[in-house]
């Protein structure tokens, strides 16, 4: 602001003050009093001025408080200066230069790909986990970094709630995971991880219970074998035998029903990450499942309900394999009332339930249902020869057709378990696509 402005901004106050002052001579007759009388006016204007400043100065986001013309041209000056930074540095956060500055200082890898799936920027985290040069790369599409079927499928299903695994190169035990989220208008980014080590400890988890399953078949084979074959070579009735032989081949065909789940279950989740596209009627499915298992428990009643007549793509086994032990469960801990079986569309997409009236579950029970070898009540389970693994499996196989596993429970009044599938897992919509 200009000397001109400055002395225009006070002179007012001065004149006022000296007009005070020359009253006070006038009324008194003393000019020390007409002095005290201007200095404590400007005192006081400058002082009440100054306080409105301080105000505003601590709520700098509020208006500046109005003043004179001069006045309201610093405040205004200082305003704008104010705002002209913010804007500034709103900008600035919001420019690409920034956003890349950001990415860049990330020890993540992460990239920046457009709607064509082609790159448009990646750190230097990225460049040398994926070992490329960014201005080379920049502009080709994605599948040349990735090349397989699983990322092309992945981007087409648009759904980036689940990471991706894959093994890009020829090295086998390189394993990436990578995680998709939308930004911008029609941007994702995109952060890589290199899992390989827990992909390996993962891997050789699953080959020690398959490898000691499988070698645990042998003997056990050759057990039962004995125990089936010994009352026929005793010599006559022998009562003091017969109890502690049956016991023996009651607890061989446990264990060869956890061998057999063990198998099974490894064999889930080696097969896990691939995709499942074969054409599978739930509703005939169901259907010989629950034929199956009323031969096997000829006194309870099964219920089946198929409300839906859509295909589902998955793996017909494994689909089977879950309801079975689902229905199974539901036999196992309710000793009268139906067992009803439902095949029925939603709002979400397709739902596989199995409602039983049995004893329930407590509610601190239900998060750890899914858990290998966990029980609610271990003498029951001891009962009815559970092997804690059936829920285990169901998981893995919602896990492996992208379903939820839901359960319902309430004690003395019985479970309701829900298997709630993609409504892009149905054939029809996989058809319109």
């Amino acid at each position: 602001m200009s000397s001109s402005g400055l002395l225009h901004l006070e002179y007012r106050r001065v004149l006022v003050a000296m007009a005070l002052g020359v009253a006070c001579w006038f009324a008194t007759g003393h000019a020390s009093n007409a002095v005290v009388a201007s200095l404590f006016a400007l005192v006081v204007l400058w002082g009440w001025q100054l306080s409105r400043l301080y105000r505003w100065f601590a709520n700098p986001e509020d208006v500046p408080p109005l003043g004179d013309a001069a006045v309201r041209g610093v405040l205004h000056d200082v305003y704008v200066l104010r705002s002209r930074g913010a804007s500034l540095d709103n900008s600035r956060s919001l420019s690409p230069v920034y956003r890349n500055e950001s990415f860049e200082s990330m020890r993540e890898a992460a990239m920046i790909i457009n709607a064509r799936n082609e790159l448009l920027w990646c750190n230097s985290a990225a460049e040398y986990l994926l070992k490329i040069n960014r201005v080379e790369e920049e502009g080709k599409p994605l599948r040349d970094l990735f090349p397989g079927k699983a990322l092309k499928n992945y981007l087409k299903e648009q759904n980036f709630q689940k990471p991706l695994r894959i093994k890009p190169g020829p090295d086998p035990e390189f394993c990436m995971q990578l995680e998709f989220s939308r930004f911008g208008a029609s941007d994702k980014l995109i952060f890589i991880k290199d899992v390989s080590e827990q992909d390996k400890v993962e891997r050789m988890r699953r080959d020690f219970v398959g490898n000691v399953s499988h070698e645990l078949r042998t003997p056990l084979t050759v057990i039962k074998g004995y125990i089936e074959t010994l009352p026929s070579l005793l010599a006559g009735p022998n009562a003091a035998l017969q109890k502690p032989l049956a016991s023996m081949a009651t607890q061989v065909g446990r264990m060869e029903v956890l061998i057999a789940d063990l198998l099974w279950l490894t064999r889930i989740e080696t097969v896990e990450g691939e995709r499942k596209d074969d054409l599978v009627n739930v509703s005939n499915l169901a259907a010989s499942v629950v034929a199956e298992l009323r031969s096997a428990w000829p006194d309870r009643d099964i219920q089946l309900l198929a409300e839906s007549g859509r295909p589902l793509r998955g793996d017909e086994r494994e689909l089977g394999s879950a309801l079975s032990n689902l229905i199974v469960n539901a036999l196992k801990y309710s000793e009268k009332g139906p067992v009803k079986v439902r095949w029925a569309d939603s709002a979400v997409g397709p739902v596989l339930s199995v409602e039983d009236k049995g004893l329930g579950i407590a509610a601190k029970h239900i998060p750890r249902l899914t858990e290998r070898f966990y029980r609610v009540d271990k003498s029951r389970s001891q009962q009815t020869s559970g092997t804690g693994l059936g829920l285990a499996i169901v998981k893995h196989v919602a896990v492996s057709h992208e379903a939820k596993l839901f359960v319902d429970s309430q004690l003395g009044k019985g479970s309701c378990f829900r298997l709630v599938f993609p409504a892009s897992r149905c054939a029809d919509a996989a058809a319109s696509d």
